[in-house]
């Protein structure tokens, strides 16, 4: 398996386990952060099974989803339609947004860590494409790793999920994270590569092309700063003028 590119075993072992609570959760603070009605054409980048695409729909966001993988697609619209939940799903690369959406849109998101999979100069690019998708004044979400969790929390663990023993094994050189995910014997494992940010060199970026930050913060918590101790933050970004 190329790295980075998410098993169905992956999908069923992780992604569906998630908790229906946190996903309310992340989805209350993106509607908090882009409240409606100021805030409704909504891009959900890297969107896989529309587990925040889907929710945000209900709530009233007019929300586009895009992912490279149609298999997640196909659950994603099999799901949406089940719920009678108005959602444009569209397969595309993110690193060539513009080849599959056209904006302008009010709201960016990029969540679950999903951003951050290639080399630093395409992280970047992929930044500026987000800005560029947004109005003046619209507004983008990263929900990511903090680099100084993980260059204090490397090596091996291992986990109970759906029956089966699974070993995680993360290693970090400088700020590029390499994940392994081993099943078992009878599967294949799944590997993962990002790119890690500090709070102050993902704000640093994000203002060279044009994105002023609005809120950096961790578990979906205003109130919360980001800190080496928790592995995810989020950070909230507005397009200037």
């Amino acid at each position: 398996m190329e790295a980075n590119a998410y098993s169905r075993l992956w999908f069923e072992t992780f992604l569906r386990t998630q908790s229906p609570e946190w996903t309310a959760r992340e989805v209350a603070f993106v509607a908090r952060q882009a409240p409606l009605p100021a805030y409704r054409a909504l891009l959900d980048v890297c969107c896989g099974e529309g587990r925040h695409a889907i929710p945000l729909a209900e709530r009233g966001f007019q929300v586009t989803g895009l992912d490279r993988d149609p298999v997640a697609l196909a659950a994603a619209q099999e799901r949406a339609d089940a719920l009678g939940a108005s959602v444009r799903f569209v397969a595309g690369d993110m690193r060539d947004l513009a080849a599959s959406v056209t904006g302008p849109f009010d709201i960016c998101v990029c969540l679950w860590q999903s951003f951050g999979y290639f080399d630093a100069a395409t992280n970047e690019d992929i930044l500026r494409q987000m800005r560029d998708l947004l109005r003046p004044g619209g507004r983008l979400i990263l929900d990511i790793y903090h680099l100084g969790y993980y260059a204090a929390h490397q090596g091996s663990r291992m986990m109970e999920r759906s029956g089966r023993t699974i070993t995680i094994s993360e290693r970090l050189e400088g700020n590029h994270l390499s994940v392994e995910i081993d099943y078992g014997p009878d599967a294949a494992p799944d590997r993962m590569e990002w790119e890690l940010y500090t709070p102050e060199a993902i704000q640093s970026i994000a203002a060279r092309h044009g994105l002023r930050t609005i809120l950096a913060c961790a578990n979906c918590d205003e109130a919360q700063p980001p800190t080496p101790d928790l592995p995810r933050m989020q950070l909230i970004f507005e397009r200037m003028l």
